[in-house]
C-alpha cells in the first residue's frame, strides 16, 4: 500500500506540475544525478514502469485535448503569406530599379529585329565577349514572373490552410490508398505531392528564390553596371546596319571589368526562372491533385471495401456471380493463400562511405598487377628452392635461414631490362594523362558535392542522371589513368646479365607503333568526347539544382 500511495502522491506532483518530462526521466540529468534521484525512491523497477506508464498517458491525453482545442477555434497560420509578401517586395524592388529600366529599353531597342536576327546577334554577341545578351534581357520579366508566383502561393496555401484538419486527413488517405494500390513512391512522397508546400518540402527553392533577386538586384547597382547598358543601348540604336553591325557595335562597347560581372549574372537568371517555374508547377500539380483527390478517395475506398469483401466466402461468391473476367480474376488473386517459405535473401543497403565504382576499379586493378607479379619459384634449381628441405613423408617444408640477397640471386630482376622506348611513351601520355585527370576530377567533384548538398526534392530523374554520367567519368578517369600502367610490361624483356638487345628493342617499338598507340589513342579519345559530353550535361543539370 505505502508503494501504490507514492506512486499516486508522485503522480499527483506530476500533474500539478503540467505534465511533460517524467518524473525519473533521465534526458536532462547526468548519470550521477539520475542515480541518485531513482535510488531517492522506494518503488521496485516494475512500479517505476507502472508511474511511467501512467504519466505518459497523461501526457498523451493532455496533447490530444490541446489538439482538439485548436482545431475547435481553427488555430492554423499560413506561413507563406507573410513569405509571399516579401518575395513581392523584393521582385517589386527589382522590377522598379534603373538596371531593369535600362534592360527593358535595350529589348525595345532590339524589338525591330526579327526572332531568328536577334538569335543571330546574341548568339553573336556571346562568341564574342562571353556575355550572354539574351539572358541579360530576361531580367526585364523577372518582376512579373516573381510577384505572380508570390501570389499564387500565397492564394494556394491560404486555400488549404482554411482547413488543415480535414485537408491533411484528404490527402493523408488517398497517399495510403495509393500505397495500397502498388502506386509509384512512398506514403510521403504521395503526401508531398498534394501538401509539399506546406510541408515546407520547397522552402529550399524559395530560398534559393530570395536571395538570387537580391543577388541580382545588387549586381545591377555595381559600379560601372549601368553605364555599360546604357551604353549597349545607345550602340544599338546608333548602328543603321543589319546583324553583323549590331553584333560589332555591341562588342565594342563590352570591356573593362565590370564585363566580369556580367559575365556572373547569366547563371543566376537561369536558375532563378527554373525555381519559379518549379515552384508554379507544384502548386499545379497540387491543384489537380486535390480536384481529383475526391473522385479518388471515392473509387479507391470502394475498391478496399470489395476486396475485403472477396476474402468472405459469402460475399465472394456475389462478386464471382455478377462480376466481370476481369473481376473474377481480381478476386482469385486475392484469396490465392500467402506462401510460407522462408526469404531467399537477406536484405543489404548501400554503404555510403566510399564510391561504388572506385573500389570495383581499385579491385579490380590490384587482381590485374596480381596476376602478372612473380610467385613463388617453382623451379627445383633456384636459390629459393633449394632452400628448401624435406622434413618427413608428408612433404611438409620449412626454410632454413638465409638472406635475402641469397634467394634472390641469379632472379630475373638481374636479367630485366627496360626498352629505352619506354621513356619516350611515359613523356608522350604523361601530361596527356594529367591535364585530362585534372579536368575530370573537377567535373566529377561537382557532381559529388550536388549529389551531396543540392535539393532534389521531385528531381529523381536528374538524381538518377547524375549518377550515372558520375560512373562513366570515373570509368573514363580510370582507364586513362591505367593508360601507361596497363601496357608497361610490353617494354620489359629479360636477357642474362641485362644486356640490351636491339632486335628486341625494335620488335617493342613495332608492336607499339602498330597496335598499342593505336589503342591507347582510341581510349583516350573516347574518355576525352565522354568528357566533353558530360560537361554539358552537367551545366544543363546544374542550372535546375539549388
Amino acid at each position: 500500500m505505502a508503494s501504490e500511495a507514492e506512486i499516486e502522491r508522485l503522480y499527483q506532483e506530476f500533474v500539478a506540475g503540467g505534465g511533460g518530462s517524467l518524473t525519473f526521466d533521465n534526458t536532462n540529468l547526468t548519470p550521477k544525478q539520475y542515480s541518485s534521484v531513482s535510488s531517492s525512491s522506494n518503488l521496485t523497477p516494475l512500479q517505476l514502469a507502472q508511474l511511467e506508464s501512467k504519466q505518459h498517458q497523461f501526457n498523451k491525453q493532455s496533447a490530444l485535448r490541446s489538439i482538439a482545442d485548436e482545431i475547435d477555434a481553427n488555430n492554423f497560420t499560413n506561413p507563406y503569406a507573410a513569405r509571399g509578401a516579401y518575395s513581392t517586395s523584393l521582385f517589386d524592388g527589382l522590377g522598379a530599379s534603373t538596371g531593369v529600366s535600362t534592360i527593358g529599353a535595350i529589348s525595345s531597342a532590339l524589338s525591330g529585329f526579327s526572332a531568328v536576327d536577334k538569335a543571330a546577334i546574341f548568339a553573336g554577341v556571346l562568341a564574342a565577349s562571353g556575355v550572354d545578351l539574351d539572358t541579360i534581357l530576361k531580367i526585364g520579366g523577372l518582376a512579373l514572373l516573381g510577384t505572380s508566383m508570390a501570389s499564387s502561393l500565397t492564394n494556394h496555401t491560404n486555400s488549404q490552410t482554411a482547413n488543415i484538419p480535414q485537408t491533411m486527413s484528404d490527402a493523408s488517405s488517398l497517399a495510403s490508398m495509393n500505397q495500397q494500390f502498388g502506386e509509384s513512391g512512398n506514403p510521403c512522397d504521395q503526401f508531398n505531392n498534394l501538401m509539399g508546400l506546406l510541408g515546407g518540402v520547397f522552402d529550399g527553392t524559395l530560398d534559393f528564390i530570395d536571395g538570387a533577386v537580391t543577388s541580382i538586384h545588387g549586381f545591377l547597382k555595381q559600379t560601372g553596371i549601368l553605364d555599360l547598358l546604357t551604353a549597349i543601348k545607345d550602340a544599338i540604336l546608333g548602328v543603321a546596319g543589319g546583324v553583323l553591325a549590331v553584333v560589332g557595335a555591341i562588342v565594342a562597347v563590352v570591356v573593362g571589368a565590370v564585363v566580369a560581372i556580367i559575365q556572373k549574372l547569366a547563371p543566376i537568371v537561369g536558375k532563378i526562372i527554373n525555381a519559379i517555374a518549379e515552384i508554379v508547377s507544384q502548386i499545379a500539380n497540387e491543384l489537380a491533385g486535390f480536384a481529383d483527390m475526391a473522385a479518388a478517395l471515392l473509387r479507391k475506398a470502394l475498391a478496399l471495401v470489395l476486396g475485403a469483401a472477396a476474402l468472405d466466402p459469402c460475399q465472394s461468391a456475389v462478386l464471382m456471380n455478377t462480376g466481370t473476367p476481369a473481376m473474377k480474376d481480381a478476386v482469385t488473386l486475392l484469396k490465392h493463400p500467402m506462401g510460407t517459405g522462408h526469404p531467399s535473401a537477406i536484405g543489404t543497403t548501400v554503404d555510403t562511405r566510399a564510391n561504388e565504382y572506385k573500389v570495383k576499379n581499385t579491385m579490380a586493378s590490384a587482381h590485374e598487377r596480381a596476376e602478372i607479379v612473380s610467385g613463388v619459384p617453382q623451379s627445383p634449381l633456384t636459390a629459393a628452392a633449394k632452400a628448401y628441405t624435406v622434413q618427413d613423408e608428408t612433404l611438409h617444408p620449412t626454410i632454413t635461414p638465409t638472406s635475402v640477397d641469397t634467394i634472390f640471386d641469379d632472379s630475373y630482376k638481374d636479367q630485366e631490362v627496360i626498352s629505352g622506348h619506354w621513356r619516350q611513351v611515359i613523356f608522350d601520355w604523361r601530361s596527356k594523362q594529367l591535364s585530362y585527370m585534372v579536368d575530370s576530377k573537377a567535373v566529377i567533384s561537382a557532381i559529388d558535392a550536388a549529389l551531396a548538398t543540392k535539393d532534389f526534392s521531385n528531381k529523381s530523374a536528374l538524381k538518377t542522371r547524375l549518377t550515372v554520367i558520375l560512373r562513366e567519368t570515373l570509368d573514363h578517369q580510370y582507364r586513362v589513368g591505367k593508360l601507361t600502367d596497363n601496357v608497361s610490361l610490353e617494354f620489359y624483356y629479360w636477357t642474362p646479365g641485362a644486356v640490351v638487345v636491339d632486335s628486341q628493342e625494335e620488335k617493342i617499338l613495332s608492336k607499339y607503333n602498330s597496335i598499342t598507340k593505336p589503342a591507347m589513342t582510341r581510349t583516350y579519345n573516347a574518355a576525352i568526347t565522354s568528357l566533353k559530353l558530360t560537361k554539358t550535361e552537367w551545366n544543363s543539370i546544374d542550372s535546375q539544382l539549388y
